[in-house]
């Protein structure tokens, strides 16, 4: 019964960090990239999204048990919400 329901949240949970990646900040620099504190943290931004890319890639393709899966989904989320926060500058 649980493996039926992991096999069904799976999808769910790819279709969701699919569409989370969209709201990735671009890597084009932004007009107010002119200090070079704004460009420092521009640039970790891009570095942070650039890991966060690759990792998605890595548990898209990744083999293994269930919960392992389920546990590389709730890492990737987290990273995620990280990510959104620099963004938004919390």
């Amino acid at each position: 019964m649980r493996g039926s329901r992991v096999r069904r949240l799976w999808p769910v949970l790819s279709l969701s960090l699919l569409a989370a990646g969209c709201n990735m900040p671009s890597s084009a620099p932004t007009p107010s990239a002119g200090s070079s504190a704004e460009a420092e943290k521009t640039r970790k931004m891009e570095e942070k999204s650039a890991e966060y890319q690759r990792h998605a890639e890595e548990v898209r393709n990744m083999e293994g048990t269930e919960q392992e899966k389920i546990d590389a989904m709730n890492s990737l989320d987290q990273e995620r919400r990280e990510l959104n926060e620099m963004s938004e500058g919390k």
